[in-house]
């Protein structure tokens, strides 16, 4: 009953907004009484934040999953639009638009907000730490950083898409990234010692 009221919270932030996403709401998309809700979870804060942990975390293991031994850029940037369309189907951005709106600073959604950015950005080091590997521009790119950006590029490219409603964005983007990538990857690797 936890997962489904998890469930439930991910897909009334997705229908609802962020301000739109109350207890009744919640039970009412999960079809099950309010109080469900308090018998697993002090209070909607809390529902929120392990809401939010629960996605991102379910998320992370699947892009790392998919992305585990990925060793070409195009190859990542394919993965990676297949990801963003699921995430995209699954209603993983819808929510995670609506926590980025509606966390107020010092909360404790924005802790966690703040946890599960850097899990994020860390995923994104470990694609592209394998990526450079060998590569000449390894000494030129600083990791942590990229992937802080890229996550940033992430999240401001959905913000941008949910604001003016045009889903081609995302796709020309990933279009864009495909070109970047074949390119890239035609530059050889060194010798690693």
């Amino acid at each position: 009953m936890r997962a489904r009221v998890l469930d439930a919270t991910l897909a009334s932030l997705g229908s609802n907004g962020f301000s739109g996403t109350t207890a009744r709401a919640i039970a009412q998309v999960g079809g099950f009484a309010p109080g469900v809700i308090y018998y697993h979870f002090a209070d909607l804060d809390d529902l929120l934040v392990a809401a939010l942990a629960h996605t991102s975390e379910s998320r992370v293991r699947r892009y790392r999953s998919e992305l585990s031994g990925v060793g070409k850029a195009a190859t990542a940037v394919e993965v990676l639009r297949r990801l963003y369309e699921e995430d995209s189907a699954v209603g993983h951005i819808a929510a995670i638009q609506e926590f980025y709106a509606g966390a107020r600073p010092g909360s404790r959604l924005a802790g966690q907000l703040a946890v599960e950015t850097r899990r994020w950005e860390e995923l994104g080091e470990e694609l592209l730490t394998g990526l450079l590997r060998g590569r000449p521009l390894a000494s030129l790119v600083r990791v942590k950083i990229a992937a802080s950006a890229a996550v940033a590029f992430y999240i401001g490219m959905e913000t941008l898409t949910h604001l003016d409603g045009d889903r081609a964005r995302p796709a020309q983007l990933f279009d864009q990234a495909a070109r970047v990538a074949a390119v890239f990857d035609k530059i050889p690797r060194m010798p690693v010692s």
